[in-house]
């Protein structure tokens, strides 16, 4: 029979999903609607400790992904009216955005070599899977 052994490593009244770690191991990425008005990104250590706020702008900010060399994370932001890739350095400076287009754009992921991202894109009411270059 299986058993719930699941712990809570971070623990309030509203919530906190989308929980990505780093290839070392080392931090966990996750979105919090709890602590802010709106949805941000926030890093943390694996056992839930010195929790630090990443993203701070209007709208929804989700879906973050590190890259495989850890210094930089690709998200998910509607924080210009529309669901946009971004990409910022991995302590949540120098944010830029690196898709453009009228239809949702969403759940990056990193190529290999940190050179491009993979994303899922509506394009005329259709999703499917893109590649864009990531900005250095």
């Amino acid at each position: 029979m299986w058993k719930d052994n699941a712990k809570d490593v971070v623990i309030g009244e509203k919530w906190d999903i989308w929980p990505n770690y780093s290839r070392d191991g080392s931090r966990v990425l996750f979105t919090s609607g709890k602590r802010d008005k709106d949805m941000e990104i926030y890093s943390m250590n694996p056992d839930g400790t010195q929790v630090k706020r990443l993203t701070n702008s209007p709208g929804i900010d989700m879906n973050a992904v590190f890259s495989p060399d850890g210094k930089q994370i690709a998200f998910t932001s509607n924080r210009d009216r529309n669901y946009e890739i971004y990409v910022m350095n991995a302590d949540g400076t120098n944010v830029r955005r690196v898709t453009n287009h009228p239809e949702r754009d969403d759940f990056p992921c990193w190529t290999p070599d940190g050179k491009h991202l993979l994303f899922v894109g509506e394009r005329k009411g259709k999703f499917d899977i893109y590649r864009v270059d990531v900005p250095q």
